[in-house]
């Protein structure tokens, strides 16, 4: 029979298993191994989560007696494919925001030019959190960019105070490398000083408020990026600084944007085929993130990703805003996977005119706000951007749900198969109670309308299937080409989500009895062997 790409069954059908031929396909095997030692930490369904601009909240989200339909309607959808997204209201402006007990939804202050001052939000903002799918849990986000003890044990009350059982930790300041350096000097242990201060107090607050079952771990503790601002305020200098003394540190969040359009020359860099080689990206992570991390690790805490993205200053328009964002987002969040990331946190928002007098994106006419083309949707018509819909990155969120369905998941980078370029191919093995339950093939060579060829990975997964008892079939993660922009043509397991409900029907390709896998470039497949972990058979 031909490889897999030949064959496609509806999710309505039975399952479809195979088996290995005993004539050899010809193609490349991939090397697995058969149980899931050495591979990940067990992930979550909340895996792949969500940092939201809360400036732009009501743009977003609505408020709590209108909510925004588009992006309720993306949420909605990634919990049927079997994601729990965590959602952090965090990003530069959480550093400027103020609780107001007599507010009403939330309230930008902006120059004209759209840089944002101030976000005032009152009752509504956390009233609005009721609108989430059931069971999403917050950070409870707190401005510490303002100095100001009384705004950040404002904000803390008032979200226990309202929402006491949907916080799942706090978080006191987003990237203190960013703040002005006269305030602590460059001194790490400065920092943690003032920081052990605030949080003590904020503690005695909330504890007093009897309405809480946080944990005494209940911090994040760093909200650092990788930028060497002077003040070194990341895990491998806090740990030994003392900031978890008192056992309050629950996850040690760091910040990632590997590429930038905040000035000319870092804009030039930040192209689809930058963003898509595996082994920079690999590297980035094992040389600016990962040595903070190990140093969570071996303290004995977690880590997380507490917000990135590919491109800092909202994105690079015709590179983040195309199908080259949704191949970036898959690979990024399985290589912290296989790095004992707890979460990683997708920043969603909008360009803060403040942020950097040099960069590519501007707001909208009159200050309005131009939405980050990295984002996964526009969640509202504008001049700059158009119509309210997804962008081709959001099929990714889909894949990344069904990927970490099955609590406790655990990952594993694998071997490219013999003859496939590294640079742009990647793999990934799912283990579930110690057996495979899925495989990842990512292959990011970026395939245009005038590319020569194809690119095609034929891949043989007889060895994947005798170890596992037999393949159920692939889902598809394809568009016509890397930098298409259209979201109606872009689609995972058969069907796009142009306004977050399904269009089409969906599809389980079968594979084919000589177990090859055919993955197009720019294209990513998700292999299933345990019908229990497939959404939709």
């Amino acid at each position: 029979m031909p490889a897999l790409r030949a064959a496609a069954i509806s999710l309505a059908a039975s399952a479809v298993y195979a088996y290995p031929t005993t004539e050899p396909s010809g193609a490349p095997t991939i090397s697995l191994p058969n149980t899931a030692e050495g591979a990940s930490i067990p992930h979550s369904n909340s895996f792949a989560s969500f940092s939201f601009e809360p400036a732009f909240w009501v743009e977003f989200f609505g408020n709590a007696s209108n909510p925004n339909k588009l992006t309720f309607s993306v949420l909605d959808r990634i919990h049927e494919h079997g994601g729990r997204p965590v959602i952090r209201p965090g990003g530069i402006t959480m550093d400027s925001m103020v609780f107001d007990k007599e507010g009403g939804d939330v309230v930008r202050t902006t120059s004209p030019e759209g840089g944002v001052w101030r976000t005032t939000v009152g009752p509504n903002y956390y009233k609005s959190w009721s609108n989430f799918p059931n069971g999403t849990k917050f950070i409870s986000t707190l401005n510490f960019g303002n100095e100001s003890l009384d705004i950040s044990t404002g904000l803390a009350v008032a979200s226990l105070t309202y929402q006491s059982d949907k916080v799942a930790y706090l978080e006191l300041g987003n990237e203190p490398t960013n703040y002005k350096e006269s305030r602590w000097n460059d001194s790490t242990a400065a920092y943690v000083q003032e920081w052990k201060q605030y949080t003590a107090s904020i503690d005695a607050a909330l504890d007093a408020l009897n309405s809480s079952d946080l944990p005494q771990e209940r911090w994040w503790a760093s909200s650092a990026t990788t930028d060497d601002s002077g003040l070194e305020v990341r895990p491998a200098a806090l740990i030994p600084a003392g900031i978890d003394s008192e056992d309050q540190v629950g996850i040690y969040s760091i910040h990632s944007y590997a590429f930038s359009t905040c000035d000319p020359k870092r804009a030039a860099l930040a192209t689809i085929e930058n963003i898509l080689n595996h082994t920079e990206l690999t590297r980035y992570c094992d040389e600016e993130i990962y040595p903070s991390a190990r140093a969570a690790l071996d303290a004995g805490n977690r880590w997380n990703i507490g917000e990135f993205n590919s491109v800092s200053c909202s994105g690079a328009p015709n590179v983040t805003d195309t199908f080259a964002q949704a191949l970036w987002v898959v690979d990024s969040e399985l290589i912290y996977a296989t790095r004992n990331a707890t979460s990683t946190h997708l920043h969603q928002g909008a360009t803060l005119a403040l942020q950097s007098n040099e960069q590519l994106n501007t707001p909208g006419a009159n200050g309005s706000p131009g939405f980050s083309t990295y984002s996964m949707l526009y969640p509202r018509d504008s001049d700059l951007r158009g119509p309210a819909r997804t962008l081709p990155s959001f099929v990714a969120q889909l894949f990344m749900a069904e990927a970490f369905a099955v609590p406790d998941t655990r990952v594993r980078a694998l071997e490219p198969p013999a003859g496939v370029d590294s640079e742009s191919f990647s793999a990934y093995a799912f283990y579930v109670e110690d057996h495979l339950a899925k495989l990842a093939l990512v292959n990011m060579k970026p395939y245009y309308a005038n590319s020569t060829e194809d690119f095609s990975v034929r891949v043989d997964l007889s060895e994947a299937v005798s170890s596992g008892g037999g393949c159920l079939g692939v889902k598809r993660l394809t568009a016509p080409f890397v930098n298409t922009g259209n979201s109606s043509l872009v689609s995972w397991a058969g069907q796009s989500f142009p306004q977050g409900e399904a269009i089409g029907k969906a599809v389980v390709e079968a594979v084919g009895e000589d177990n090859v896998v055919d993955v197009r470039g720019s294209e990513a497949v998700l292999a299933f062997f345990d019908k229990n972990d497939a959404y939709g058979l």
